[in-house]
């Protein structure tokens, strides 16, 4: 079972991050090479409308990870597999629309 299992609101941007190193020679010439053998998928996720209690939820899952400081498990609603994921940022960022409502989203990115 996963670690993180509150649903964010659809749709779930994803991507698919390839990860390559550019040399440049004096004489013009290039050399292009992988740093990893697989891309990297890195998810972002909204919520809205959301709750004051579901907010301080997500806030101290958040802290008790340290930020993007420990990998936990979530699954991945858009092909229900389970990932090891971590924060993106080390900051925890939500709005505040009106009385008890409020926005909030970040970044997964997936650990190898």
């Amino acid at each position: 079972m996963s670690d993180f299992t509150y649903l964010p609101d659809f749709l779930i941007d994803e991507a698919v991050e390839y990860k390559t190193l550019v040399s440049e020679f004096e004489n013009g010439a290039e050399q292009r090479r992988r740093k990893w053998a697989n891309p990297q998928r890195k998810w972002t996720l909204r919520f809205n409308n959301r709750t004051h209690v579901e907010m301080a939820e997500v806030s101290d899952f958040f802290k008790s990870k340290f930020g993007s400081f420990m990998a936990f498990t979530w699954t991945n609603p858009n092909d229900s597999a389970e990932c090891t994921v971590r924060f993106v940022e080390d900051s925890f960022q939500f709005s505040r629309k009106a009385y008890g409502v409020y926005d909030f989203e970040f970044e997964f990115i997936e650990v190898k």
